[in-house]
């Protein structure tokens, strides 16, 4: 990938998410280019499943990237993402259909019916980052996927209500059917503050908090590291917030120091001897 190429993908990626450029700093100077290269590929396509507004803009860009990721795992790579990554000897050889579960993950976003409980958004969730912890591994041996998976699933929950109104735009759900029973809300009572609403925020925050918490950091790389532990702070100051939505949408061009340790430590453990 050009140098131009890689500033203007990595751009995208690191405007509200600057753990890229911190988890670029712990990686090996021949696994940056593809490391990123990487990052930027899974935002490309979480793009299209989950902030595109139009169905029809996002199937044809999710369409697109299928050709392409076909193309790339017969050897032919036209895209500069694909072309970084073909030059990782492990990441040239993943399969098709490896690719295409991805993509029909991600292609399920734009159908995913209200959830009824936590578990189940989760699960939802785990639709396209199960197939891209499963490509992961393979610049990462050490990766544990089913962590990874959850640490992104949990992040995409944090993220869908912190956005709640853009969520809810696209028709989605950010919450679990249970929260809003046990808090007497109807959906249209998400668009519109109140202490009701708030309360369940701060319930559901405090949740996403407790899980990342919980979740064995050993086996994730720097990038998901670094980031989850930004999350689980924000997730945890919004859940004690009067506010909980202007909590948890603030300071996101800033890493707490914790995040810096978070992706050190894992880059150690993904490059120790075994």
């Amino acid at each position: 990938m050009s140098a131009d190429a890689a500033a203007s993908f990595e751009a995208k990626w690191a405007l509200a998410h600057p753990e890229l450029p911190l988890a670029l700093r712990f990686a090996t100077a021949p696994m940056r280019p593809v490391v990123s290269a990487f990052a930027c590929l899974a935002h490309e396509i979480g793009h299209a499943a989950w902030h595109i507004v139009e169905p029809e803009v996002a199937r044809s860009k999710l369409q697109w990237w299928a050709e392409e990721l076909s193309a790339f795992a017969a050897g032919k790579p036209r895209h500069p993402l694909t072309m970084t990554l073909s030059t990782w000897p492990s990441m040239a050889q993943i399969p098709a259909d490896a690719w295409s579960a991805v993509i029909a993950g991600a292609l399920a976003q734009r159908e995913m019916l209200p959830a009824a409980s936590l578990d189940a958004l989760l699960g939802g969730y785990r639709r396209v980052h199960g197939p891209l912890a499963a490509i992961e591994v393979m610049l990462h041996p050490k990766l544990d996927v089913e962590a990874s998976t959850q640490a992104a699933n949990l992040m995409r929950a944090l993220h869908e209500a912190t956005w709640m109104s853009e969520a809810l735009t696209r028709d989605r759900l950010p919450l679990p059917l249970e929260l809003l029973a046990r808090h007497q809300l109807a959906r249209a009572d998400l668009g519109q503050p109140g202490a009701r609403r708030d309360a369940a925020l701060r319930e559901h925050f405090a949740l996403l908090a407790s899980h990342m918490r919980a979740l064995d950091r050993r086996g994730l790389a720097a990038l998901t590291a670094a980031a989850l532990q930004a999350a689980c702070r924000r997730s945890q100051r919004a859940a004690r917030a009067a506010d909980p939505l202007v909590e948890a949408a603030s300071k996101l061009d800033r890493l707490p120091f914790s995040s810096v340790w978070a992706g050190w430590r894992s880059a150690r453990r993904m490059q120790a001897s075994p």
